[in-house]
This record gives structure tokens, sequence and C-alpha cells, in this order.
């Protein structure tokens, strides 16, 4: 291979290592390190097109001071070993080798890797992704792929992030989160159920007690009991979600059928309803109404039920994905409130469970899909996105 193609190997892999670093930085929110890591990509792109452009220079007959291949070799081996991200190709036949000395001491192999991970060789070799997230010997890795050329073979090119620290550094702020949420809840649930008992135990004392005011009062602690009690019955329905039982499905039939639910429902408040042809693709249709449901009902109370409120339910689709956006002409999202709408038992409401958002985002999570809140404008704007998945 001439010196052009071990540089274009190089600048593969550093392009391929500024790719993977620049998203787990981003995901995890370093955007410092999320800068550094792209102005390396574009340095990368830079020097590839001034390379290309740079005419070829006609070799002078000076053997003794031609580049030694092995050396090379040895310089470009030297680098990679330099590296801390195992390297791996993955070869025309399916075959998986280890490039890096990081590679090298993961497999346990000194090129061929005899009996790889299973799924790795799966998530390299599918081309519709160029990144993916693998489990390697009980550690997660961000896995990142690009092509090359290599000796007239096309070679596929991966390197291995290890991103474990960061994901159980996630798990434990958003357990964390929980915790606290869980103990904020139960302990304003149970101050006045303690509080209010003692009280009618103190009445019991009396030789004459007074039995409206001992009624209120075990009246008071009931309400606040069923209160608990509904509390702990939406946190396992959270935490319970069933895997969705895939099936084909048209989307703009679950929608019609809860645009007819919502106008019995909410009758003195309009729905402006925008649909179109057949959205067909594979899900849940109970999850997905569900999902879709909690939406339109966090619509309506938040533009007031009727009178002069408005709700908003348009569905579409391109080649990839289908979509539905929900909107209402209330308050909004408070800018503070934002970073926390989509989190369990959050809520703005004095009777709301805070269940209804962190429920539909699960739902659409477990479809391979996302619900975010659209900025901007009056009132409050939800997107979800679904993938379509052809059947099998």
């Amino acid at each position: 291979m001439g010196s052009r193609g071990w540089a274009a190997l190089l600048r593969g892999i550093l392009l391929l290592l500024a790719g993977g670093a620049f998203a787990v930085a981003w995901g995890a929110g370093l955007y410092a390190s999320a800068l550094v890591a792209a102005l390396a990509a574009l340095w990368g792109v830079a020097t590839g097109i001034a390379e290309a452009r740079r005419p070829k220079l006609v070799a002078v007959a000076a053997p003794a001071l031609a580049p030694d291949p092995a050396h090379r070799e040895r310089r470009l081996t030297a680098l990679l070993d330099l590296s801390p991200a195992p390297i791996v190709t993955l070869d025309g036949e399916g075959r998986l080798h280890a490039i890096n000395r990081a590679a090298r001491r993961l497999f346990g192999a000194a090129d061929l890797v005899a009996d790889p991970p299973p799924g790795l060789v799966a998530a390299i070799g599918d081309v519709s992704a160029r990144a993916a997230t693998v489990a390697i010997g009980g550690r997660s890795y961000a896995l990142t792929t690009s092509d090359l050329a290599l000796g007239g073979a096309e070679t596929r090119l991966a390197a291995l992030i290890d991103i474990d620290a960061e994901l159980k550094a996630a798990e434990a702020a958003t357990l964390r989160d929980l915790v606290q949420v869980l103990s904020h809840e139960i302990v304003n649930a149970l101050t006045p159920i303690a509080s209010l008992s003692r009280t009618a135990a103190d009445m019991l004392e009396d030789d004459a007690p007074s039995l409206p005011a001992l009624r209120d009062a075990v009246g008071t602690v009931a309400r606040r009991a069923a209160g608990l009690q509904r509390f702990g019955e939406a946190y396992r329905s959270l935490a319970r979600l069933p895997a969705p039982r895939v099936a084909a499905l048209d989307l703009l039939e679950v929608a019609a059928d809860l645009v007819r639910l919502f106008a019995t429902r909410w009758p003195g408040l309009p729905l402006a309803f925008e649909g179109g042809a057949p959205i067909r693709l594979q899900g849940d249709a109970d999850q997905l109404s569900a999902a879709l449901w909690a939406l339109l009902q966090n619509a309506a109370e938040a533009a007031g039920g009727g009178g002069e409120g408005q709700v908003g339910l348009s569905l579409w689709r391109d080649e990839r994905a289908a979509y539905w956006q929900v909107w209402d002409n209330g308050p909004g999202v408070a800018p503070s409130d934002r970073g926390a709408i989509f989190r369990p038992f959050f809520t703005t409401k004095s009777q709301g469970s805070g269940v209804g958002l962190a429920l539909a985002r699960q739902i659409l999570l477990s479809h391979g899909g996302d619900l975010v809140l659209v900025e901007g404008g009056g009132g409050a704007r939800f997107e979800a996105t679904l993938p379509i998945v052809p059947p099998a």
C-alpha cells in the first residue's frame, strides 16, 4: 500500500474516533469535549480534501531515499496502539480482526478474533446504522463504524468506546432523582395522616368526644390514605410497563378512535384533527393508544376543558417514521419546568399524579421512537416519533 493509502487509513480512523467521541460527549452533556471532537473531525476532512487536490509527485530515481513500506507499517501500527479505544475490522467474509493493542487485549487475539461476542459482528455489519451500543464482557461500548477500501477490497472499520462508567453514572443519577421524588411524595402524604391520626386518638381520650370533629379527622385521614394508595398504584403501573406486543396497525385508525372518545369526554372543547392517508407500522396498539390519550388528556386539562380552550392533533409520516403532534392553547410549560416534565411524578397540577408524560415517553422509547416538547408558540406542543418498520 502506498503512503497515500496509509494516510487515508489513518484519517479514516481519526474521523471514526472523533465521531464516536463527539456522540459520547454530546450525549453526556460534555459540550466542550464534543466541540474538540468536532474540530478534530473537521481537521481530518480538510486534510483529506487537501491531500486529494495535491498533485501526485513523480518519484525521482533514488532507491536509497525511497520510503520503506515495512517502516511505514510499523509506524502506523505504533500510532494505532496508542489509541485507548479498541479498533477492529470486518472483512468481506465476515471475519473480525483486532488491529490495535486495545482490541487485542479486549478479545485476547493477536489478529483474527475466533469467537467474537454475540451480536458484535452483526452490529458492525449493519449498513443501516453508523453507531450502536454493544455489551462485551459485562461492559458497555459505543460502536462507531466506517467503510474503507483497502487493497481493492471493502473493509468495515469499527471503534469501540467504553461508556460503561458514563452509563452507570447516568443510572445512579436517575435512581437518586427517583428516590428523591418518591420520598418527597410519601413524606408529604404521611405527614398529615400522622398528625390527624394523633388528633383523632386524643379526641377519643375525652369523656365526651365531639363526633363531628372526630368524623372530619378520620374522613381526612381516609382521603389522604386513598391518595397515597393511588400514588403507589401509579408508580407500579409505570415501573411494570410490559414489553410492547408488536403487530401491524394503522396509526390513523388508533387516533380516530381517540378523537371520538375525546368528543364524548370533553363535548365543549373543540379538537382540531388533521389526519390523511393511512399510516401503517408495527407497534402495540394498546400502548400507543394509552400514550396518545395521555397527551390529549393533558392538553384538555391545560386548555381548561371548554370555553375558549382549543386542542389539536395532527398525524403525518415520511419514508422512515410516523409522527404526531398534540397541542393546546393553554398557559404552556414554564421555562423552569421544561427539563423536568418527563420526570416520573413531576407535576404542576394540584391533583396531578405526574405519570402521564413519563408513561407516554416510556411507551414511545420502547417502540424505538421518542416524545419531545416542541419549543416556541403559545400553549404546549408535544411531538412523538415512531419508526416505520416493514412487516417481517
